[in-house]
């Protein structure tokens, strides 16, 4: 199957790309519009409350609610990040559709996350964040709390997880391609989510991971990154958006056992670890934004939906 393409911010408003005020407040667009994509592949056509983990400046929230969600609520740990997410975002009153508070979702447990919200959320409940996910060092990872994502990229991945096995019907979460895919495809399945749809949006390294690659480099000596190195840009990753739903056992997954190959899934073959590497490193063939690559040749154990996002180039880039 041949994948769709976007060549244009479909979920972001010319508003959204302007750079916030606040030198605090974290902003990459075309990983906001990946996780607004991820979010749709989520949201029932009858609609559903979206509880968004890590939720920055609010845009991607606020289009969430655009793209379908009846609710959604925004928990962040940075005061300057909420601040101007409610100013700027929000809905007005207590009831509205777009909500956020202050709170860190690694400390809180899943009920307090749900109580931060103004009002219930209701059910169908999708979890989904968009976490920082750069591979540091432990001691250059402290510098840059918005993009550092520990010695394998996936340090906040396991309390997200643990939220969306406790509260949602659906996970949606937004990594990068040298942040050990097959390790967090891994950890999904244990516990109980398998991938139904996949994002892909190329983008060049930004500055502070151009300066610091050394854990970038060593995963992919490991062969546990895909750094894209063909293309327009060198270095380069792939923003990757997966949309995952529960297993069960009606979907061929025993307790205790993850999934492998094909099944009986109503929407796609499973997608393995080893299949979300080499689906890739096929990408990494490729030598235009466009991802031709992926026209050429299919990836073992997955037809499932695939979304290439082909985005003009933000001339700001701010992370703290």
């Amino acid at each position: 199957m041949k994948p769709a393409r976007v060549t244009t911010y479909r979920h972001l408003t010319p508003r959204d790309l302007d750079p916030p005020s606040s030198p605090q407040v974290f902003f990459e667009p075309a990983d906001t519009e990946i996780g607004v994509w991820v979010a749709q592949d989520l949201i029932d056509a009858g609609g559903c409350a979206v509880l968004d983990l890590g939720s920055g400046s609010g845009a991607a929230a606020a289009a969430m609610a655009r793209a379908g969600a009846d609710r959604v609520h925004g928990i962040d740990s940075g005061e300057h990040t909420v601040d101007w997410a409610r100013e700027h975002y929000a809905s007005s009153g207590n009831s509205g559709r777009v909500t956020f508070s202050r709170g860190d979702f690694t400390a809180l447990s899943s009920a307090e996350l749900l109580a931060t919200a103004p009002a219930p959320l209701g059910r169908p409940l999708v979890v989904t964040s968009n976490p920082p996910y750069v591979p540091l060092s432990p001691e250059v990872d402290a510098l840059r709390r918005s993009v550092g994502g520990g010695t394998d990229g996936l340090k906040l991945i396991p309390p997200v997880i643990a939220h969306g096995r406790a509260l949602g019907d659906g996970l949606g979460i937004t990594i990068g391609s040298y942040s050990s895919p097959r390790k967090a495809v891994g950890m999904l399945a244990a516990a109980g989510f398998a991938v139904h749809a996949v994002t892909l949006c190329p983008l060049p390294f930004g500055d502070f991971t151009r300066d610091h690659p050394d854990q970038v480099l060593l995963l992919e000596e490991r062969d546990e990154a895909v750094i894209w190195r063909s293309g327009p840009w060198s270095p380069a990753y792939f923003i990757v958006g997966l949309a995952c739903r529960r297993t069960t056992a009606e979907d061929g997954i025993r307790p205790g056992h993850t999934a492998a190959g094909r099944s009986a899934d109503p929407y796609t073959s499973r997608l393995t670890g080893d299949g979300l590497m080499e689906l890739l490193r096929t990408a990494a063939r490729s030598r235009t934004t466009r991802l031709e690559a992926l026209d050429e040749s299919a990836v073992p154990h997955w037809t499932g939906p695939l979304r290439v996002v082909d985005l003009p180039q933000s001339a700001v880039r701010r992370h703290w």
